[in-house]
């Protein structure tokens, strides 16, 4: 089976592939989409080939950069103090709840952290 050569969509050689022979004429084949009837390019070191009714070498464009990210949005004060809140004094309050902690445990650990996030 002869090869042809595959082109991506803007035209530059990515590889080799056979054509299939046609099942209505022996001895004819189909070649495929995105395929020219020409055989590989030898390319050059630090070049691609692109197909224009002939190969064609270009130098290979150096990559993007990569974008910077954004940085994080500031965090607020009271965003701070609320997850705090959640993390070190809810789980106090519902202690002594259960007379597990002392109210005065709870209410020193909501002093904390306001003196924390002023």
């Amino acid at each position: 089976m002869p090869t042809v050569s595959q082109l991506d969509n803007n035209g530059y050689f990515v590889g080799v592939v056979e054509a299939d022979e046609s099942p209505l004429e022996p001895g004819e084949f189909l070649i495929p989409g995105g395929c020219v009837d020409a055989p590989a390019p030898t390319i050059p070191s630090g070049q691609r080939a692109r197909w224009a009714d002939g190969w064609v070498f270009e130098d290979i464009p150096a990559p993007e950069p990569e974008p910077v990210p954004e940085p994080p949005a500031p965090v607020s004060t009271e965003a701070l103090r609320r997850a705090a809140y959640q993390a070190e004094a809810d789980p106090l309050f519902f202690k002594s709840q259960r007379g597990e902690a002392t109210t005065e445990e709870w209410l020193a650990k909501v002093a904390e952290i306001k003196a924390r996030y002023p």
